[in-house]
């Protein structure tokens, strides 16, 4: 079994077997007992750029123009993360991480390259 990912869900100890040892049962597998599919999360980072030159919105306008004590800055700092945390997860999308540019023909590939390259 060695290099293959097994996905552990949870151990049982049987009571109902006697034995000098404590018999269990491993149980593998996602939770649900279905096959899970795997997503993995792609960020257009052109329209994270985009989005944070835009300075009118509700996150940053609650900034105080004049920061006074450690509190201020305190809040601040928390509304300039949870800005730029809204606008990277507002510029995700997911998909399947099965699917991979990679897998395309090398004619598609260089074709797409050409296209990022304009």
């Amino acid at each position: 079994m060695k290099g293959v990912a097994l996905n552990f869900n949870g151990i049982e100890t049987i009571h109902g077997l006697t034995s000098d040892h404590r018999p269990v049962m491993l149980k593998m597998g996602p939770p649900d007992g279905g096959r899970s599919i795997p997503i993995r999360k792609i960020t257009n980072w052109k329209r994270v750029s985009t989005a944070l030159e835009e300075i009118d919105t509700p996150n940053l306008n609650s900034i105080p123009n004049d920061i006074a004590s450690t509190d201020e800055i305190d809040f601040a700092i928390g509304a300039l993360t949870n800005h730029v945390r809204t606008v990277v997860e507002v510029s995700e999308r997911e998909v399947p991480a099965s699917s991979d540019r990679r897998k395309c023909p090398p004619d598609i590939l260089e074709l797409i390259r050409a296209k990022n390259a304009s």
